[in-house]
């Protein structure tokens, strides 16, 4: 493990590595902090660029770009008590008090300190987690795998807060739309309809490129979405907050528990973790009633949670080739661009990019942390610009990117379908999250099914005496039940009481 740490700290010293690094971090701090906007909607822009470069310091600009967003979403709500990003919705909580009271900067420097007491033990027990999980995968059975898919499915749709039917609408939508192209064990072509452009079927950065970057500018500039005036404020310098620590160091233990493990968990990820670091944090607090007022652990909570779910998401992704979350959809596109495939082989096949991805979370992490120190009152014009002169910018970028994956306007075509796709989908309350997380997993989980109905003489009967895989079933339709369940004794119980 550490000679390959060492591989990746010598790649990342060089000037194009540091390049990478800082330059990364400071567009996903930029990025993250203004409403609307986010360090993922760069990251589906550069996709297309991914190609022509070093896959290593690929997926170097990408960690930065996460960790610089993930950092940066707090600003907007601290200041303005708009969040930058939807995990940075429970900072706003307690952050904008300090600031509408006229100390902004003890909010802000906790915020900038979680980024290390946050990120840095999320990816060291990344290290070590995802090699023994990655193990696990090599030995089980393609039964066992189709399981695991199915339960992390069933997650994304009954934890996504969404109502089932527009869950199971959004993976039905995605099964018909990854069913185009070749059939993935005897080649035969499917929905193709003589066209030479879908053989080959829909190539997810074309299907993000419209249904992120693309959608939500075009929704952004209908709404008009424009941010204060935040020129005004006044923020110091960064102050090393010793004194939180110390006062608040059982609320940071919990809320780090809780946000590895929720971004352990497919399609929850920092909005949920936030909250429920948040909420759990409150409700032990002596001063429960002050939250919400302008009290310091309501910052430490959902920030710590949010940050030390970063390393919680990468382990999945590098160990099974599930996604913890969107971005994470995002990582795996780079690999495959560069014919690397996430899952239990990953560690032994390349050890060399999983570990330089390690590496890069920690060092962007140093490295947002100096930015944002140093950079902090430069904060509220930060965050004053008139980001949405950028709007038309993004579009050309995202349909140019689009044309460059493959250099046709097929691939154009496609993103503007997405986008159209993307926009109805809005319109009908149908979550992207089940969509993109399906698209991308239903080619693994068809390939896993056939595979055991070709090699297995229990047929469909391995899936219940497999333990692994009825464990993930159980699981996966337990969730479902849940869901369900629990929202008709909520509607029962204010039947009664309005009754």
């Amino acid at each position: 493990m550490l000679q390959y740490i060492g591989q990746a700290l010598q790649s990342l010293a060089s000037v194009t590595g540091i390049l990478y690094i800082a330059g990364g971090a400071l567009l996903g701090v930029f990025f993250g902090a203004l409403p609307g906007l986010s360090g993922g909607m760069v990251m589906t822009l550069l996709l297309p660029v991914t190609f022509k470069m070093d896959g290593v310091l690929a997926l170097a600009l990408f960690m930065a770009l996460h960790v610089g967003s993930s950092c940066g979403g707090a600003i907007g709500s601290i200041l303005l008590g708009i969040p930058g990003t939807s995990s940075s919705i429970a900072t706003t909580w307690d952050g904008y008090e300090f600031t509408k009271r006229g100390d902004p900067v003890t909010p802000l420097s906790v915020t900038v300190t979680s980024n290390l007491l946050g990120i840095i033990p999320g990816i060291i027990i990344a290290m070590f987690l995802a090699k023994t999980l990655a193990d696990f995968g090599v030995k089980i059975g393609p039964w066992d795998y189709a399981a695991m898919i199915f339960c992390a499915l069933a997650m994304v749709i009954g934890l996504s807060g969404t109502s089932l039917v527009k869950g199971f609408a959004g993976v039905g939508l995605a099964i018909i739309v990854s069913c185009v192209g070749t059939d993935p064990i005897l080649s035969r072509e499917r929905f193709t309809f003589g066209s030479q452009g879908l053989y080959s079927g829909f190539n997810s950065v074309n299907i993000m490129l419209g249904l992120f970057a693309a959608r939500i500018i075009l929704m952004e500039y209908v709404r008009q979405t424009k941010t204060k005036d935040a020129s005004k404020i006044k923020v110091s310098h960064y102050r090393w907050p010793g004194k939180e620590i110390r006062q608040n160091f059982p609320n940071i233990i919990i809320s780090f528990i809780i946000g590895a493990f929720i971004g352990f968990l497919p399609g929850l990820g920092g909005p949920t973790s936030s909250v429920v670091a948040y909420t759990t944090n409150r409700s032990i607090a002596k001063d429960k009633d002050k939250w919400g007022t302008g009290v310091i652990g309501g910052v430490w909570a959902p920030e710590v949670a949010t940050k030390g779910g970063i390393g919680g998401a990468m382990i999945p992704m590098i160990a099974l080739g599930i996604p913890g979350d969107v971005i994470m959809v995002q990582f795996m596109t780079v690999m495959n661009n560069h014919n690397v495939n996430p899952g239990p082989r990953l560690m032994m096949d390349k050890p060399e990019m999983v570990y330089m991805l390690y590496t890069a979370a920690l060092v962007a992490s140093i490295f947002v942390f100096i930015i944002q120190a140093l950079a902090m009152p430069l904060f509220p014009k930060f965050i004053s610009l008139p980001y949405h002169y950028l709007y038309p910018a993004i579009i050309v970028i995202s349909f140019l990117g689009a044309y460059m994956v493959k250099s046709d306007y097929f691939g154009v075509l496609v993103a503007v379908g997405s986008c159209i796709l993307g926009l109805i989908m809005d319109n009908f309350d149908i979550p992207q999250m089940p969509f993109i997380m399906t698209f991308i997993l239903a080619g693994l989980f068809e390939q896993n099914l056939r595979y055991t109905f070709i090699g297995s003489t229990a047929g469909i009967k391995i899936f219940v005496t497999s333990p692994v895989s009825l464990i993930f079933i159980i699981v996966g339709i337990g969730v479902l039940v849940v869901q369900t369940v629990l929202p008709a004794i909520k509607r029962s119980k204010a039947a009664k009481a309005n009754a």
